[in-house]
């Protein structure tokens, strides 16, 4: 993929002068499908799994590659990147419409392939007629010496990453699961939001459409969220992937030093996308259980990620409150601010008023704030209709995100804001 550098400064200067947008490159390799995510968590006890994973086309789809996972961000333990001991052996198909399916193959013609704690597993091309806008599946089977790899939810929270109404499903064992990708029912273990699931990590294609890359914690991931008509949750997807593909690499607990510490795998994944959207702020910053930064530490902290992505144009974000409450968040009196206010709102009027290495910022936080740099969610006097926890929002917070059309996602096919 080419350097953009000249193009965007070109680019700065057109739009300042009332000239065309830049547009990408005539054809590059990219990311060509909605909900791609990286995976969380492992099991050393199941070795076997069956995965059925929902996509939506984001052009016209005549050849294809999928991307397979042996790593995994340990988000409820180390909050690292980590490979897998051992290998995953995967086979996979492509199922488009429902109930016809394509063989995946995968190192020119066979049909298993191994991923490694070393590299992921690219697949060959597949050959598939899929039009842009059009649903269609990811059948995976997996089978590993050590441990699969998937993207956990979590019980007693809104947190979901099997869109069930979708079709998705995902079933598992420690033996006695036997390869579906060509056909067969999936038996998901779990039905509710404990469900996990396998994805893709990328579907790549030729394109000219841009694509995205979703850097952030959970408000990116989507926790507190449940999926849309589309299946995207979070603050950014919502927004993207009713025009755009994207590979969300949000993680739940993820702060921006965590990041830098360990992001060679997510970071890797900016090869299929041309855009990256940074949003991880709010752990770095808040007290309590946060970090309790200052916003000089987390904006040099960010600069540093944006480093990472010196050929991507990137974009950054506002970040939503931190706020406790004595009656469910249900009044704005009833909420006390974050003991970091002070520097939560530094930060966000940072971002506002331009950073470097970053063509612009998504305006999140005077989506769900009673006003700018208040600290508080937005409140009608019903408990939990903005934020149930005073750190994520709501399905209807997130939802309201998305109706405001402060993610913009015309934005990523122009140079400048």
């Amino acid at each position: 993929m080419m350097r953009f550098g000249l193009g965007l400064r070109l680019g700065h200067a057109l739009a300042a002068a009332g000239g065309p947008p830049v547009v990408l490159p005539s054809l590059y390799l990219g990311q060509v499908a909605t909900r791609c995510r990286i995976p969380t968590n492992l099991s050393t006890t199941n070795k076997l799994a069956n995965a059925r994973t929902m996509h939506i086309a984001r052009d016209d789809l005549t050849s294809i590659k999928i991307e397979l996972p042996a790593w995994f961000w340990y988000r409820t333990s180390t909050k690292a990147e980590v490979n897998v001991t051992g290998n995953i052996v995967y086979r996979a198909s492509i199922e488009y419409p429902a109930g016809t399916f394509t063989q995946v193959t995968f190192a020119s013609g066979a049909v298993s392939g191994t991923a490694t704690g070393i590299a992921p597993l690219l697949s060959d091309w597949v050959n598939v007629n899929i039009p842009k806008g059009a649903k269609f599946w990811v059948r995976s089977y997996a089978v590993a010496t050590h441990s699969i790899v998937f993207a956990d939810a979590s019980s007693g929270t809104n947190f979901w990453t099997c869109d069930f109404a979708n079709g998705e499903a995902y079933e598992y064992g420690a033996s006695g699961i036997t390869d579906k990708t060509m056909g067969g029912t999936l038996v998901p273990n779990k039905t509710d939001n404990t469900a996990a699931i396998c994805h893709p990590t990328a579907i790549i294609g030729m394109t000219r459409n841009p694509s995205v890359l979703l850097i952030g914690d959970s408000r990116v991931a989507g926790f507190g969220d449940f999926f849309n008509a589309a299946g995207d949750t979070g603050e950014l997807a919502r927004s993207i992937g009713p025009s755009l593909a994207y590979i969300n690499a949000g993680s739940s607990g993820d702060t921006l030093s965590e990041f830098i510490a360990s992001h060679t795998r997510r970071a890797a994944l900016q090869s299929y996308c041309s855009h990256v959207v940074v949003e991880t702020a709010i752990n770095a910053l808040r007290s309590g259980t946060g970090q309790n930064k200052t916003a000089a530490t987390v904006l040099a902290e960010q600069q540093t990620i944006l480093g990472y992505f010196p050929t991507k144009r990137c974009y950054t974000t506002t970040t939503s409150p931190s706020a406790t409450s004595n009656n469910s968040w249900a009044t704005s009196a009833g909420q006390t601010v974050n003991t970091n206010l002070a520097q939560i709102s530094a930060y966000n009027d940072a971002i506002r008023a331009g950073v470097a290495n970053s063509l612009g910022f998504f305006e999140i936080a005077d989506q769900v704030e009673i006003a700018r740099n208040s600290g508080k969610w937005k409140s009608d006097g019903t408990a939990a209709k903005w934020t149930a926890d005073g750190l994520h929002g709501t399905p209807f917070a997130y939802q309201a995100i998305q109706d405001s059309g402060a993610v913009d996602p015309t934005r990523f096919s122009r140079a400048g804001l």
